[in-house]
């Protein structure tokens, strides 16, 4: 039997309880803002007419950048543009991390109803789902991927080297946020893009499991889920029956500075 490990880190082993906050409702302000993009060697400008930015913000764009979150350098006030000339801000990724979690190898884990839900964290990560307008272009699901938690190695249809890259992927915390309420599974994992997963948890297996990917098969990030939940359940960490969310521990953390949280120990 294989098993598979996680790393600790220094952060202490105790529950963490978020303080409850009211979301702000501020008034937008017009500015130009410089944005920065990992792996773009510059700072871009965009125009912002929907948020009261500050430096530090991280947002989402409009243009060649759309499917990437930037962080906000520095806004401007003083400006005067041609409209046409500037590509825009049509996101805030700034959702109040909100429920009761206790830190679990490199994750945080909550039994809370009211735990960070999967449409909440999508915010931080990913641009805003544009409304489908082509009948033709709807998702059509087929029969979906299943993966017995008690042998993720043991699933149809694994490939070896796929299954090897999935246990990189939990060693390189790249499993972001895991999430199942009423037997329904939601995950995000990070390779190239963040990759949306989908799926059922009964019988201690993963069952009609889908992923975002274009990888024609059984996929690294679907095993890497499967890997990670096995893991917790087979150390008595993890209580498959009850809803839980789980959360990459250094992005949770970032989310709530971010925020400006606060956060009891």
């Amino acid at each position: 039997m294989r098993i598979w490990g996680f790393g600790k880190d220094d952060r202490q082993d105790t529950n963490a309880v978020q303080e409850p906050q009211t979301e702000a409702c501020e008034t937008p302000v017009e500015s130009l803002v410089s944005v920065r993009f990992d792996g773009v060697g510059r700072d871009l400008t965009y125009f912002n007419d929907s948020f009261d930015l500050k430096a530090g913000d991280r947002v989402f764009v409009s243009g060649k950048l759309e499917d990437k979150v930037g962080c906000v350098t520095a806004v401007s006030r003083k400006f005067r543009i041609r409209r046409s000339d500037y590509e825009c801000v049509i996101a805030l990724a700034q959702t109040p991390v909100r429920g009761t979690y206790r830190p679990l190898a490199d994750k945080m884990l909550s039994y809370d109803a009211d735990a960070l839900s999967p449409e909440a964290f999508r915010t931080w990560i990913l641009p805003p789902e544009e409304p489908l307008l082509d009948p033709e272009d709807e998702i059509i699901y087929g029969e979906g991927y299943a993966i017995p938690l008690d042998d993720p190695h043991g699933a149809e249809e694994v490939d070896e080297k796929v299954f090897e890259r999935a246990i990189t992927y939990c060693s390189e915390q790249k499993i972001g946020y895991v999430s199942v309420r009423n037997g329904v599974g939601r995950a995000f994992v990070e390779g190239n893009d963040w990759y949306e997963i989908e799926f059922c948890l009964r019988d201690n297996a993963i069952a009609e499991a889908y992923c975002s990917c274009p990888y024609p098969g059984l996929c690294k990030h679907l095993l890497a889920v499967a890997v990670t939940l096995s893991v917790f359940a087979k150390n008595g960490d993890l209580d498959l029956g009850r809803d839980f969310v789980l959360i990459d521990a250094n992005r949770f953390y970032g989310m709530i500075r971010q925020n400006n949280q606060t956060i009891r120990v």
